[in-house]
């Protein structure tokens, strides 16, 4: 199937984000006096990641978000600190940090030759611009969207319909929406009417209830889909 403009997730999809997370973390922990070790980052992961799970659920807030991982992570290390601050710390720290998946800046070099890319994502503000203006996907991307400046986030339709009235095409047959999450990016495809590629590079199971337009194991394989 032919489309006109391609809509990439951030995350997991262009950048590596478990590895901008683990210098930020580290940044983070040696600025309350400790050095980050295994299990306190096997700890904030699975804090985070149950945090974010809930926010693209809609079962808290992004106040929610960031202030609670970081009060639990505060918490497990028994140190006293304002969650807020550390949050605004780390935040700032990752986005010091812009490293790429193995093969994206490829792909999107490659992908830019065809399709105007943009950038849509449920990240927080600071962060993901500070990340972009590092990037070397910066001069192939046509546009940024971040949920935190929109006030609505994927995989809701509201967010998608901002996106489309931005670039100024409202057609959802011209789109296609590629991610890593069944929960926002493919999901969210799915709510705005567009069609979806899901990079599953670890070949998760599918979810029956969220079925993806395509599949891709590898960078390689997005390109086929879509060249």
């Amino acid at each position: 199937m032919q489309y006109d403009i391609i809509l990439l997730d951030a995350d997991m999809t262009i950048w590596d984000f478990d590895a901008s997370e683990r210098c930020a973390l580290r940044d983070v922990t040696a600025s309350l006096g400790l050095t980050l070790t295994p299990d306190m980052e096997a700890y904030y992961h699975k804090v985070n990641a149950d945090y974010w799970h809930r926010f693209d659920l809609k079962e808290v807030t992004r106040e929610q978000l960031t202030a609670g991982r970081f009060a639990d992570y505060i918490s497990y290390l028994g140190v006293t600190a304002d969650a807020g601050e550390v949050n605004a710390r780390y935040e700032q720290a990752l986005g010091n940090y812009s490293i790429m998946l193995p093969g994206a800046l490829d792909m999107v070099q490659k992908l830019a030759e065809r399709y105007p890319l943009y950038i849509v994502t449920n990240g927080l503000h600071t962060a993901q611009t500070g990340r972009f203006e590092k990037s070397p996907v910066k001069p192939y991307i046509s546009g940024l969207f971040i949920s935190q400046d929109m006030d609505c986030q994927k995989p809701e339709k509201a967010f998608y319909d901002k996106v489309f009235s931005a670039i100024g095409v409202h057609d959802p047959k011209r789109y296609v929406m590629v991610g890593d999450s069944l929960t926002s990016d493919i999901q969210g495809g799915i709510n705005a009417g567009i069609d979806t590629v899901w990079y599953n590079p670890d070949c998760k199971p599918r979810n029956p209830d969220c079925l993806p337009t395509h599949e891709a194991h590898s960078m390689d394989e997005i390109l086929a889909i879509l060249l």
